[in-house]
């Protein structure tokens, strides 16, 4: 007995249009982020791993290691 696939559930060709699609966009020559999000994630974590380093140098040297 084969399982129904529910209705609301894009069909197998819609999925595959949409896959050539985003595939086609590409985003400005020699950008290494396809998504924005992913982008500002890694500036975020690049931004916070600086501070930390920045502090923790801070510390080292009022405390005197």
């Amino acid at each position: 007995m084969a399982l129904k696939r529910p209705s609301f559930l894009p069909s197998l060709d819609d999925l595959e249009q949409q896959a050539q699609a985003r595939s086609a966009q590409r985003g400005r020559p020699g950008s290494h982020f396809d998504h924005p999000t992913a982008k500002n994630v890694f500036i975020a974590v690049l931004v916070i791993t600086v501070v930390a380093h920045v502090v923790g140098g801070i510390v080292f040297v009022l405390i005197g290691h």
